[in-house]
């Protein structure tokens, strides 16, 4: 018997399209049959990486909900379009995999709730770094430690972000990379604390955003997230790092490195992570890619679920962190 081919359709050819069509294209079972770009340029690079297949391009989903049929979609369109697209999507009985974060705000979330299904088994939020190799082997670590005490999450990004991304917040855009994390290895429990401060530079964007959280247990979180590597650095701008601490033991991740260092009863271990092998996947964030489209194959195919941190009521409790750690900056005061 043939396996089963997945057609899928995405929308929104920037940058994490782009990055899910590579990571397709090496998934035997799977094919993208679809494209929904409206900006010339990204159009244009996707009529281009697509040329030869058969694939179809479409200026609006409407359109191309009416002329094609997919198994699946998967939306990377800029955040301020991610609830009206999924919304017309889940009204057609479509199953969707939606890149973080889910909407700008928490009101916008809420407007999916009467289309999702109780089991989110129709809509699965992409969060790469819970198919992180590094991160699963980090929180296996964890549950064998014992209770967390404290949380320390740092993602800095080059300075040129600032016009690259003119009005995206670092609370948003790169900290919620964090946030997912987090939310897993406090297995979603609500805080019961929140505070935040935040840097604005010279063009009036905010470039540096800091957060702290606590939970009924005395478990501790600080986030920060920035913008402020110089352009010029050696080796470009990424450095990703993650410490988990508990009574007696101390954990470090240092994203990409592939070894979590862990100090315990008086030792100190360098726990190795397997690189990753599989062709068009040798660093962990391709490898995760893969992972979570694959998932969501299997997702469609009805023979797995939505794992914590994936769901819709997730993403609706981490965007309801993000909310108030913006409000919290923006009281008179606030930097």
């Amino acid at each position: 018997m043939n396996e089963r081919v997945f057609r899928l359709g995405i929308i929104g050819f920037g940058g994490m399209g782009t990055m899910h069509a590579e990571q397709i294209g090496y998934i035997e079972n799977a094919v993208v049959a679809g494209i929904v770009e409206p900006v010339a340029v990204n159009r244009k690079k996707a009529e281009k990486f697509f040329s030869g297949q058969n694939v179809a391009f479409f200026d609006d989903v409407e359109t191309a909900l009416q002329h094609i049929q997919v198994d699946g979609w998967i939306v990377t369109s800029s955040t301020n379009t991610h609830i009206s697209i999924t919304q017309q999507l889940l009204k057609k009985g479509c199953t969707v995999l939606l890149e973080k974060p889910i909407a700008a705000t928490l009101v916008e979330a809420e407007e999916l709730r009467t289309l999702v299904k109780p089991d989110s088994s129709n809509l699965m939020m992409g969060h790469i770094l819970l198919w992180n190799k590094e991160f699963q082997r980090l929180k296996i670590e964890a549950v064998k430690l014992g209770k967390i005490n404290a949380i320390n999450c740092s993602r800095q990004r080059s300075a040129n972000h600032r016009t690259r991304y003119p009005g995206e917040s670092p609370f948003a855009f790169i900290m919620v990379h964090d946030l997912y994390t987090v939310h897993s290895l406090v297995e979603a429990q609500e805080p019961k604390s929140f505070s935040a401060q935040q840097r604005k530079h010279d063009q009036g964007g905010v470039d540096l955003a800091q957060a702290q959280i606590g939970w009924a247990d005395d478990t501790y979180a600080s986030l920060v997230a920035n913008y402020l590597i110089p352009d010029d650095i050696p080796g470009g701008g990424n450095i990703d790092e993650l410490t988990v601490a508990g009574q007696s033991w101390h954990m470090r991740l240092l994203y990409e490195n592939g070894v979590i260092q862990i100090v315990a009863q008086g030792k100190v271990e360098q726990v190795k992570v397997d690189p990753p092998k599989r062709v068009g996947a040798t660093n962990y964030f391709d490898d995760a890619l893969r992972n979570e489209i694959e998932h969501f194959l299997l997702l469609i195919a009805g023979v797995a679920s939505v794992p914590v941190g994936a769901r819709y009521q997730d993403a609706c409790q981490i965007q309801g962190w993000i909310g108030n750690f913006i409000s919290l900056t923006q009281h008179e005061g606030a930097k």
